[in-house]
């Protein structure tokens, strides 16, 4: 029921008919033929059709007032006993008037004229004004209900497109001054690598200018600002490290949200090598099958200079952390994540449905 009460409010045919609250029009029109059908038997043509719009203006008029003003008004405010006396005094008066109507009209037969004040009219009339007020104001509810459904998701979709600006934000100035540091350090070595360097970085910042402000971007180009990363911490690092990058699969096909990876990467580096002067390792692996991704990086723990990423069931830093958060927002139930810590290694595998 719920579903095809959406697939109503959000097809074509209904936008049409609100647009111009042509929809008003259409359920008014169908319940003046309902009341035509109902009166016809024993009166003259004009007299029911009189009667049928007396009886159809009435409802509108009370339907309309508990809608649009003891509605908003009392009910959605909680206050139900205000709300209880109001819409009784207006189905009240709607129904007096209803009685002074067909009095002041005198389309009715002699015989029915007395009976237009008896207690049994008003009573019957009084019904029909609630059940009409009644059909009204759950029309009113399932599309009040329909809008706040909507407007929740629009604002729970809004929250989490801030989200991942924010930690989009995060890995950016992270990764910057990580770079930036490893220039550093080999300009004041006077590196001839230096140069190059400054090269590489300067494209990498062009993709974070502009690839990385989209939604999704070719994996392909997302591996190639991987070996750019890796190919500048490959120079500062020099024979103390030994890299290995492995890709397979096709992988231009396919699309990946921008600057996942690389916080992996980062964090390799950053808490893997370390100070530590000995031959250390990272192994990064991508491969594609069908749209599968599976992404593997695994380094090597240092001796000293980084207690904590030593420390067995490590769990990264705070590029880890924002990772984690945006995969759970981008990729939610499509992605697994296994990050494992031993005394000599760190592992981290990524397994996505890239659809």
């Amino acid at each position: 029921m719920e579903h095809t009460v959406k697939s109503f409010i959000n097809s074509t045919q209904y936008k049409q008919l609100t647009k111009y609250n042509l929809h008003h029009v259409l359920l008014w029109l169908v319940y003046f033929m309902f009341w035509v059908y109902v009166l016809s038997p024993g009166s003259s043509t004009l007299d029911f059709y009189i009667n049928s719009f007396v009886i159809v203006t009435i409802h509108a008029l009370v339907s309309y007032f508990n809608i649009y003003f003891l509605f908003p008004v009392f009910l959605q405010k909680r206050d139900y006993l205000k709300y209880f006396a109001a819409i009784s005094l207006t189905i009240s008066l709607g129904t007096f008037l209803e009685s002074g109507a067909f009095l002041a009209l005198n389309t009715s037969g002699p015989e029915d004229k007395l009976s237009l004040l008896s207690p049994r009219f008003l009573l019957t009339t009084a019904m029909a004004i609630i059940y009409t007020t009644a059909i009204t104001m759950s029309l009113k509810l399932v599309k009040h209900w329909y809008e706040k459904e909507r407007l929740a998701k629009v604002l729970e979709t809004l929250n989490a497109e801030t989200e991942l600006k924010y930690l989009k934000s995060q890995i950016n100035p992270h990764f910057l001054f990580n770079s930036l540091n490893s220039i550093y350090a080999l300009s004041l070595q006077k590196s001839d690598f230096t140069p190059d360097l400054i090269l590489k970085l300067s494209d990498i910042l062009r993709y974070l200018l502009y690839e990385g402000s989209e939604k999704k971007v070719s994996l392909t180009q997302e591996i190639k600002y991987l070996r750019s990363y890796l190919e500048l911490e490959k120079v500062r690092h020099g024979d103390r490290m030994d890299l290995q990058i492995e890709i397979q699969g096709e992988t231009n096909s396919c699309e990946i949200a921008p600057m996942l990876l690389i916080p992996f990467v980062e964090n390799s580096f950053k808490h893997g090598l370390g100070k530590d002067r000995l031959n250390g390792f990272v192994k990064v692996s991508v491969g594609m099958h069908e749209d599968n991704l599976h992404f593997e990086i695994t380094n090597s723990k240092p001796s000293t200079g980084s207690e904590i990423s030593q420390q067995i069931g490590y769990q990264g830093g705070i590029g880890l952390i924002n990772v984690k958060k945006r995969l759970n927002l981008l990729y939610p139930n499509q992605h697994a994540l296994e990050v494992t810590s031993t005394e000599t290694e760190f592992k981290v595998s990524l397994d996505i449905k890239l659809t």
